[in-house]
């Protein structure tokens, strides 16, 4: 708190503003130190002080009939002390011009008093540790250097106390438990009136640290340096406004309300903005900001703390510049972080998750060529949570991978207990690019699936996020090792995002399943027929086979076979299914009743066309 903050007159009128307001563990600790003065010194009397550019604050008296907590320093006998720099001692504040008006003198509580002031390595005058006596009394050399050496130690513990635990050491600002004590202290004194809390993000962290990978760590610093008075700046705080070191990249400010406002508007318009990382090099700037509204009477600061951050990501994440906090919004993201928690506690739980089976049917024979798994969680509050909400929720933690390794276990367990009934049947997983990324992911999962006496022909693999897969080379290699150990690869979703086929002929696919908003429209829109025919038609001529998803009618079902697809899936033919489901769909013969209906539609469509 004091390093580094003499450079600016309001930091240093904040520290004192600090050492004023009370604070049990460090006056405790104070009051100790004036102890050991009195002992060091062989006298009755003591007391420790500090200061603010009006007042003497009293943190402990011990044998003195002090009546004041707080008096102005003109009144004070330690005022000589502080003005002078050094220690002032007095045998007999009788005889003292400068004492013996006080009326602790004229009493006769004080004849010998002694004041050393606490100054730290900035100079700043922290307080004063003063011992006295009722008698006059003259200490011994000894007696004065192991005052003196108490009195250094006080001043270390003072500002060791608030430069570690309220500067921010990097860019010497007061830091967020400076910013709570601040907020606190508001809500003790009862401050009426409305304030707000502002934090701007000036940087994302993970490209921070990736600079510093090229450019050094010193280069970093000097850069997150620069974010404080370049905010200052750009916002043009006022001289008296304190900016806080929130955490690393990130800055706050409290203020009342209508200048918070002020700086919000601000900050909304703020221009593009560069700041300079090493020699000739800038980097580009996007500064986003969360702010709440809040009153000192009512509102919890740890709260009010947690709304800031809260509406600072909400910025982050809807990529503008500044965002109010917004209770509803924050309830629902308090929910899916809760939902969140609940879902690693199902993993691990066994009896929340399970799999169901969607078959896949051959558009030419009518014969299942596999069934893709896929995930349920029945919540023992909530009920069945969609499956879209469970990828929403995991797809950017370690819960992805976690589920992954759990649908792997499960599936290879179904297929055993298959086998033994007598029922062979490839079962398709989903896998993402983070699981790909996982060095050494194709070997464990061939040595899991031979290990349960089972072939790697029984298992499929449906790649997730292909732009994704193609800006990763680690999950690339793993999908050749796959391709390698003979696992049929699957591209989900094609059509509905990145679907370049120059770039897919990188994959070692197998097999490309058409999403359906490529196909669900054909039979009503001429222009969605035209792009399926082609698409289905190019990617035949490229070797793959065409499976489509979503299909729920017969005339879908008959044209994408004319087309030349080869496999479908969807409620036309089956809802997924238990795994107690699947031997007796095996032995439905629904998919060839099915396919001899399309084969009718399309002979008669060709006989009309004729």
């Amino acid at each position: 708190m004091f390093t580094g903050l003499k450079k600016s007159e309001s930091k240093r009128l904040a520290a004192l503003e600090l050492l004023r307001r009370e604070d049990k563990t460090r006056d405790a600790a104070l009051a100790e130190f004036a102890r050991l003065a009195c002992e060091v010194m062989g006298v009755e009397g003591c007391f420790i002080t500090t200061f603010d550019d009006d007042f003497q604050y009293i943190k402990y008296v011990k044998d003195i009939p002090i009546k004041h907590a707080q008096i102005r320093i003109e009144q004070t006998m330690c005022q000589y002390s502080l003005d002078a720099r050094q220690t002032v001692m007095s045998s007999d504040t009788r005889l003292d011009e400068r004492f013996n008006h006080q009326p602790l003198v004229k009493n006769g509580d004080i004849l010998f008093y002694a004041s050393a002031p606490m100054i730290n390595k900035d100079g700043t005058v922290l307080g004063t540790l003063c011992v006295t006596h009722p008698e006059t009394y003259v200490p011994t050399s000894r007696q004065i250097t192991n005052f003196h050496r108490v009195a250094a130690l006080a001043t270390v513990y003072l500002e060791s106390c608030y430069t570690i635990g309220l500067v921010d050491a990097l860019t010497a600002l007061p830091n967020r438990q400076f910013l709570m004590k601040e907020m606190a202290r508001l809500s003790l004194e009862k401050a009426s009136g409305s304030y707000a809390l502002v934090i701007f993000d000036c940087i994302d962290m993970p490209r921070a640290y990736e600079l510093s990978r090229y450019l050094g760590v010193e280069a970093l610093e000097k850069l997150l340096r620069s974010f404080g008075p370049l905010l200052q700046l750009r916002l043009k705080l006022k001289e008296e406004t304190t900016l806080y070191a929130f955490a690393t990249g990130r800055f706050a400010v409290l203020a009342e309300m209508d200048y918070a406002l002020a700086l919000v508007k601000r900050a909304e318009k703020l221009p593009g903005m560069q700041a300079k990382i090493a020699g000739d090099i800038d980097i580009n700037l996007t500064i986003h900001a969360g702010y709440v509204k809040f009153s000192p009477l009512e509102d919890n600061v740890q709260e009010i703390v947690r709304q800031g951050i809260s509406a600072l990501h909400e910025s982050i994440r809807q990529g503008i510049p500044v965002f109010q906090f917004n209770p509803i919004l924050d309830h629902k993201r308090n929910n899916d972080f809760k939902l969140l928690y609940d879902l690693s506690e199902a993993i691990k739980s066994g009896d929340q998750l399970y799999l169901v089976y969607q078959p896949k049917v051959s558009l030419r024979s009518g014969k299942t060529e596999g069934v893709e798994a896929l995930l349920r969680w029945k919540h023992p509050q909530l009920g069945q949570v969609s499956p879209a909400v469970i990828v929403a929720l995991a797809e950017k933690t370690t819960l992805m991978s976690d589920i992954t390794q759990w649908v792997i276990k499960t599936v290879i367990a179904q297929l055993k207990a298959w086998k033994q009934h007598g029922v062979s049947l490839p079962v398709s997983i989903n896998v993402t690019v983070s699981d790909f990324s996982h060095p050494g992911f194709a070997d464990e999962l061939a040595r899991n699936v031979l290990a349960a006496g089972l072939y790697t022909s029984d298992i499929r693999i449906e790649c997730l996020e292909t732009e994704k897969m193609l800006e990763s080379d680690p999950a690339l290699e793993e999908l050749d090792r796959l391709k390698l150990l003979g696992f049929t690869i699957l591209l989900d979703d094609f059509g509905a995002g990145y679907s370049n086929i120059s770039y897919l002929r990188r994959i070692p696919i197998d097999i490309i399943k058409l999403d359906r908003s490529l196909v669900s429209q054909v039979t009503t829109d001429t222009g969605s027929r035209i792009i399926a025919r082609n698409v289905i038609t190019m990617l035949k001529e490229l070797d793959y086979v065409v499976l489509a998803e979503g299909i729920e009618d017969l005339e879908t079902a008959r044209m994408l076979e004319e087309y030349g697809c080869d496999e479908a899936q969807g409620y036309l033919f089956s809802r997924p299914l238990s795994p107690d489901e699947i031997p007796a769909w095996l032995a439905d013969s629904k998919p060839y009743r099915l396919l001899a209906k399309i084969n009718a539609e399309s002979q008669q469509q060709h006989q009309y066309g004729s």
